[in-house]
């Protein structure tokens, strides 16, 4: 329940009560305080422009950031595979190896010679014919 006490005017709208006039030391720092309020206040929202434009900013570092990380761990895991494919084919290579110097101790075992076994052939002479 309201209990401020209303006056009703018959003329029209209210007026502003008259204040008594100011002492001039005091309208002046009236106004000078009015002056830097309004000085503050538009300082304030330049800078809150700012702020929303560095907002902006981070936000974007931040997306390129996460895309970069992003292509970093894609290039790392490029990275992995390519020392486990080289660390494989290293370890393929040891075992043909092994196979090849194997087989050239048989060869050396059975005495086979180091000439080539197949002859070439003679183009003059008629090729066998298979059987069937």
């Amino acid at each position: 329940m309201n209990t401020t006490p209303t006056t009703q005017h018959v003329n029209g709208p209210s007026q502003m009560p008259q204040l008594p006039q100011l002492p001039q030391d005091r309208e002046h720092a009236v106004a000078t305080g009015i002056a830097q309020y309004h000085q503050t206040a538009h300082e304030r929202d330049q800078l809150a422009r700012e702020v929303a434009a560095l907002k902006t900013d981070i936000a974007g570092f931040r997306v390129v950031i996460e895309a970069q990380t992003t292509q970093l761990n894609d290039l790392e895991s490029k990275v992995a595979s390519a020392y486990i494919a080289r660390d494989q084919a290293v370890a393929d290579r040891a075992k043909y190896e092994t196979l090849f110097i194997t087989f050239q101790a048989t060869l050396r075992a059975f005495a086979v010679p180091a000439a080539p076994l197949v002859k070439e052939a003679d183009p003059s002479a008629d090729p066998p014919h298979p059987e069937v």
